[in-house]
């Protein structure tokens, strides 16, 4: 069914392909998992990612086309973009209109998956792709759950990113709600606008534990130019309670463009 047209990158868990789609007749994204399984747990939330997914239709979203299994390995096949992930666009405290208008997005991406009962719970750098002419996608929704639990996540297991998880996800990783996407989005603009995450451990135990327990510098520490009114919604994002965040995506959007303006 697919016609392999060249690779256009690799990471330690897949690797992603330029393919033809003889069926559909068009160029689509192939992502190829490097490890090979029959694990039927594995398999069943590989499922759910295209089932949620497929559900979403939304520009700040990627679509998703089909799935299966060749050779052991689960394949994927989304629709073909042209740019990179945020994460390659991070490592310096980024321009805030521009920062802004990223986090919009990826709000308003993550707000359509919530309308429909999905958390994403694995917001991060990664899962936002960016086109070149800058619309942001919200990817990968390997891990995420509707509201009502799935029961798919291993007991025992940590699923979703340290860097990037909330204390709550920490805490009892079912029970996660909207609030943790939140908690994340938080983490991901902190580091769009000061260079680098709030937490940084090289241990598992101690990042988690800072998550649970430690404040954030306030990022006007790191960059003094960062506008007041940016700061306190990132802090806000990452308040360790959960109802003192914001109530949604929506809300958070809201008030990025509200900080945008003043």
């Amino acid at each position: 069914r697919y016609r392999l047209v060249s690779a256009l990158g690799q990471g330690g868990m897949a690797t992603v392909f330029k393919a033809y789609d003889l069926e559909l007749d068009l160029e689509v994204a192939l992502k190829v998992f490097t490890l090979s399984t029959q694990d039927e747990s594995l398999l069943a939330r590989f499922k759910q990612e295209l089932k949620l997914a497929r559900s979403l239709n939304h520009p700040n979203v990627i679509r998703l086309f089909d799935l299966g299994i060749f050779a052991g390995h689960r394949y994927i096949t989304m629709e073909l973009l042209e740019g990179a992930v945020l994460t390659s666009l991070l490592g310096a405290p980024m321009e805030v209109r521009r920062g802004v208008g990223y986090l919009v997005q990826a709000c308003d991406g993550l707000q359509a998956a919530h309308d429909q009962g999905i958390v994403h719970r694995d917001v991060k750098p990664d899962n936002f792709f960016v086109t070149w002419d800058g619309v942001v996608k919200v990817m990968d929704f390997g891990i995420s759950k509707p509201r009502v639990a799935t029961g798919l996540t291993q007991v025992g297991m940590v699923a979703g990113t340290p860097q990037y998880m909330s204390p709550e996800q920490i805490n009892n990783f079912t029970t996660v709600t909207a609030a943790t996407d939140l908690y994340a989005l938080g983490v991901v603009a902190y580091e769009m606008f000061t260079g680098s995450p709030p937490f940084q451990h090289a241990d598992l135990m101690p990042l988690l534990q800072m998550h649970v327990g430690q404040l954030p510098r306030p990022p006007r520490e790191l960059v003094p130019a960062l506008p007041k009114a940016l700061e306190a919604i990132i802090l806000t994002c990452l308040q360790k309670d959960p109802a003192r965040r914001y109530a949604s995506c929506a809300d958070l959007s809201q008030a990025l463009r509200a900080a945008l303006g003043s």
